[in-house]
Formats: C-alpha cells, sequence, structure tokens
C-alpha cells in the first residue's frame, strides 16, 4: 500500500482549456462569486476557471484509472483547507465586524494570493511529493470554494456569513 501511494500519478491537464468560450462575466459558479466579492480581475478569474477546470478534470482522470488510494482525495482536501484556515485566521485575525468593506476584501486579496501564487510552491501541500503541478493545488482549493450550499473554504472575511443570511431568507 505505501508503495502504490508513492507513485506519480500522470498530469495530462496541463493547458487544456474547456470546451467553448469562458465567460469571466457571466459565470455563476461559487467559486467565481466569491472572486468577484473581492474585487478580482477579469483576467485572474479567467486563469481560476482554468485551473478549476484541469484539476477538475485531473482529479476525475485519476479516479477512473484508479490511480488513487481510497481516502486520499478526501485526506487531501482536509489537508488544503487545514493549511487554508491557519493562513485565514493569521489574516483575518484584527478584523471585525467594525472593519470597513475595503480593508475587508484587502484581507481576502491577500488570502486568495497566498492559494494563487504561493501555495503551489509548498510540497506539503502536493497530493503527492512528486506531483508538483501547481494547477492541482489552485484548482483543489476552487473546488473547496465551489462546494454548495457552504463552500469549505472562501476568501471575503464574511463570505459564509452573508451566504447563510442569504440562504435563510430563502429557505
Amino acid at each position: 500500500m505505501r508503495r502504490r501511494s508513492r507513485r506519480l500519478v500522470p498530469i495530462t491537464f496541463r493547458g487544456k482549456v474547456p470546451e467553448g468560450e469562458i465567460d469571466t462575466d457571466g459565470d455563476e459558479r461559487l467559486f467565481v462569486r466569491q472572486l468577484r466579492e473581492i474585487g478580482i480581475s477579469s483576467s485572474r478569474i479567467r486563469n481560476t476557471i482554468l485551473d478549476y477546470y484541469r484539476a477538475y478534470e485531473q482529479r476525475s482522470a485519476w479516479a477512473r484509472e484508479n490511480l488513487l488510494i481510497s481516502g486520499e482525495l478526501e485526506e487531501y482536501e482536509d489537508r488544503l483547507e487545514d493549511e487554508w484556515s491557519r493562513y485565514r485566521d493569521v489574516v483575518f485575525e484584527k478584523l471585525n465586524g467594525e472593519t470597513a468593506e475595503t480593508v475587508l476584501r484587502e484581507a481576502g486579496q491577500k488570502l486568495y494570493q497566498w492559494a494563487d501564487l504561493e501555495s503551489g510552491n509548498i510540497s506539503s501541500l502536493r497530493i503527492r511529493e512528486r506531483v508538483t503541478e501547481p494547477y492541482v493545488v489552485r484548482g483543489c482549493f476552487h473546488i473547496l470554494a465551489n462546494i454548495n450550499p457552504l463552500p469549505r473554504i472562501y476568501w471575503h472575511p464574511f463570505f459564509l456569513k452573508r451566504l447563510r443570511e442569504v440562504l435563510a431568507v430563502n429557505a
């Protein structure tokens, strides 16, 4: 079992793009709406959509080909969420209900920047040691940010609170 967990899983979605046009303004998926909430530009949202697509398709291919050990993906997502929550706690530590919206958005941007630009270089955030393709890490963060009705991760400090309020009104 240990031997198999060290095997390199193939990277087959580098450079792949989804069929059709990427509509950054019209995309209503939760992970995209979250990025708009903190003021991320359309060009960066486009990159996010590509990372999401590539990671989603890559994970699906690994699962179809039985290349993952039972529970490996769930454990990986738990690790990502744990590291994200540690960084989130530092970034959001001094924020409160009186904090200006611009400061809240900047905090969300800082947290997102860590996930987007730094997390791919952290070896402990790789699904396997030798899987170094950054889209896997970044895309998995977006997959976790896309879980409905409540995402496992979020960027804006009050995103979950606001989402719960909207869901309660619509329930």
